[in-house]
């Protein structure tokens, strides 16, 4: 499956929930709290390839993920996503270390997750700040849905959380 995504940074986590509810979004996921673990080999072959693989633990779901390259060519973060659930992260995560996978990288988030008309919103409250992670059926759905919320291309972050997140730690 490919993913359609940008990220926008938000200042008013409240403000932001506002201007969902009034564009007519709805919760479909109240806040919690995700654990995230992403893997890569000891050569960090994933990472070099701009690959992820992260197994993600949420109160009411576990997950295994494969993201491929982010496309040069797009101004929005278009990538292959597979993704899976998974019964017992702990178990997974033994087994990739046992195969020469370690985690390269932990963090924790809390997220809010909105629905509507084939969009899925994500409010992201993270260490690095809070983000609107906007995904949707194409390219102009999503960027006409950004501009709806007051941003525009200038306020697109194409960056993961993890390179976010990895920037506000060192820095």
């Amino acid at each position: 499956m490919e993913e359609i995504e940008i990220k926008f940074a938000v200042k008013d986590t409240k403000a932001a929930t506002e201007k969902l509810r009034k564009l007519g979004f709805r919760i479909a996921v109240g806040r919690h709290r995700e654990n995230n673990y992403l893997f890569d080999d000891g050569a960090g072959s994933l990472r070099k390839a701009g690959k992820l693989l992260r197994v993600r633990k949420t109160p009411s779901s576990q997950t295994l993920t494969y993201k491929g390259p982010i496309s040069a060519s797009s101004k929005l973060k278009r990538r292959e996503e597979i993704e899976c659930r998974i019964e017992q992260a702990d178990v997974l995560i033994r087994i990739l270390q046992e195969s020469g996978f370690s985690i390269q990288t932990e963090y924790s988030k809390y997220r809010t997750v909105f629905e509507k008309d084939g969009f899925n919103i994500s409010l992201d409250e993270t260490e690095a700040g809070n983000y609107l992670e906007v995904e949707g059926p194409s390219e102009e759905d999503v960027t006409k849905l950004g501009e709806k919320l007051g941003y525009s291309e200038k306020d697109f972050v194409r960056r993961t959380y993890a390179e976010l997140i990895g920037e506000k730690r060192s820095g």
